[in-house]
């Protein structure tokens, strides 16, 4: 387990942000589900998810050891001052815990998780994963990851976010069912708020849920995004049916580091919902590992 924990804040991004913080998290929460999965099936598992081909660094940013405070380290982020950035975070986290620097963003996070959910999703993986960084010897990789991540997400106020939407968890959820998006993304980030419900507010939790009805109602210019998913027939519905859903994803699915935080998100989305929500979560996953056989 600790190899993998340093190896996921040794990702970084190659395109917008890293998955490496997440991914790592949702293997922690796979293995303690599935404890008798063997270090073979894990191993292969991780290759496929091109775990070990993902762009990283073994060592820390270089930036000056600068005292500050919390509101100077929160102005030299909000204008991208590379390297101090990385000094900022670090001395934020001495003062106050990453827990806190996460919360400081949770509101636009909650109010705009961006494209594919990111923002959010990415953003409470950073924040559940902190106990397992930190004093650490990966602490510091860990909070230049988070730097990284909050430049690359550029938070500012934007769109007046003022009114409350009235939203329930269940058309969320029936909303990312059939939608499910982009490699399962809106069902990724769902079961990412769901998960981390205790530490959103009241209106954070439903501008979160109505992100994911929104987007899954919304036709995408990618037609990847584009997926509607009908239920599968399940001749019965158990921890054996979930075991083999998700085990099926990780060694049949298509090569993507998102096989281990969809995996993750089907898992824990299984044990909040009810048998016909449950046909739809396997159907996900078996859409995409039969893709993998064309």
């Amino acid at each position: 387990m600790l190899s993998v924990l340093a190896r996921g804040v040794q990702i970084v991004a190659a395109i917008h942000h890293s998955h490496g913080v997440k991914a790592a998290v949702s293997v922690c929460h796979l293995r303690h589900q599935f404890p008798h999965w063997t270090e073979d099936f894990w191993h292969e598992s991780l290759v496929r998810a091109q775990w070990f081909a993902e762009p990283g660094v073994e060592i820390p940013a270089v930036a000056p050891v600068i005292q500050m405070t919390p509101k100077r380290a929160q102005a030299l982020l909000a204008r991208s001052v590379i390297p101090a950035a990385y000094s900022g975070v670090r001395a934020w986290a001495e003062v106050s815990g990453a827990d806190k620097i996460v919360s400081h963003y949770l509101e636009l996070a909650c109010a705009d998780p961006g494209y594919l959910g990111h923002r959010l999703s990415v953003l409470l993986a950073f924040h559940e994963a902190w106990p397992l960084y930190k004093n650490g010897p990966q602490q510091t990789l860990y909070l230049d990851r988070l730097t990284e991540f909050i430049l690359a997400c550029g938070f500012t106020i934007s769109a007046d976010v003022s009114e409350t939407p009235v939203v329930t968890w269940d058309a969320a959820l029936s909303a990312a069912l059939e939608r499910p998006g982009f490699f399962g993304h809106n069902l990724i980030c769902l079961a990412w708020v769901g998960r981390n419900k205790h530490i959103l507010s009241v209106t954070q939790f439903n501008r979160a849920l109505a992100w994911v009805i929104g987007t899954a109602s919304t036709v995408s210019a990618e037609e990847e995004d584009n997926i509607y998913v009908q239920p599968v027939a399940l001749n019965e519905i158990s921890e054996t049916s979930l075991e083999s859903t998700v085990s099926g994803l990780l060694g049949r699915g298509i090569q993507n580091i998102h096989l281990l935080t969809l995996a993750d998100a089907i898992a824990w989305l299984w044990r909040e919902s009810n048998n016909h929500a449950r046909t739809h979560l396997a159907a996900v996953a078996q859409q995409l590992w039969q893709k993998e056989k064309k």
